[in-house]
C-alpha cells in the first residue's frame, strides 16, 4: 500500500511539474495562488514571485527566476530532496537526513526577514 502511495504521490509531483511548466502564473487566466499578504498590505512577502521564479526555473531562465525570487535556488531543491526522500522510502532508498540547527533556522528567518525588506523599497526596482 505504501509503495502504491509513492508510486501516485511521484505522478502527481510529475504531473504538477507539468503543468507549472505549461502555465505561466504571470498569466492572470491560470488558478495559481495569489499572495494574500500583496493583496492586504501591498508588500511583497519572501515568497513573492516563488511561482513565476518557478516557472520560470524550469524554462532555464535561471537569471529572471533569480530576479523574481532569489529564494528558489534554494526552496526548489530542498523541497524536491525532502518530497523524493518521503517518497522513496518504501522502496527501501534512503536519502541522509538534513540537520539544521536552531542557529541555521534563525540566520533563514533574518534573511527572510532582510529580503523582505530589501525588495520593498525603491532599490530592488
Amino acid at each position: 500500500m505504501k509503495k502504491t502511495l509513492s508510486i501516485i504521490s511521484i505522478i502527481l509531483f510529475g504531473v504538477v511539474l507539468r503543468y507549472f511548466y505549461l502555465n505561466n502564473p504571470a498569466n492572470n487566466n491560470t488558478p495559481f495562488a495569489i499572495c494574500m499578504t500583496k493583496r492586504i498590505a501591498n508588500i511583497d512577502c519572501p515568497g513573492c514571485g516563488g511561482q513565476r521564479a518557478f516557472h520560470q526555473l524550469l524554462h532555464g531562465n535561471f537569471i529572471e527566476a533569480g530576479q523574481l525570487n532569489i529564494f528558489i535556488y534554494f526552496f526548489a531543491p530542498l523541497l524536491t530532496y525532502i518530497f523524493f526522500s518521503f517518497a522513496l522510502k518504501p522502496f527501501n532508498v534512503n536519502f541522509p537526513d538534513i540537520d539544521i540547527t536552531s542557529k541555521g533556522l534563525l540566520i533563514i528567518l533574518v534573511l527572510f526577514v532582510v529580503f523582505t525588506l530589501f525588495r520593498n523599497t525603491h532599490i530592488w526596482s
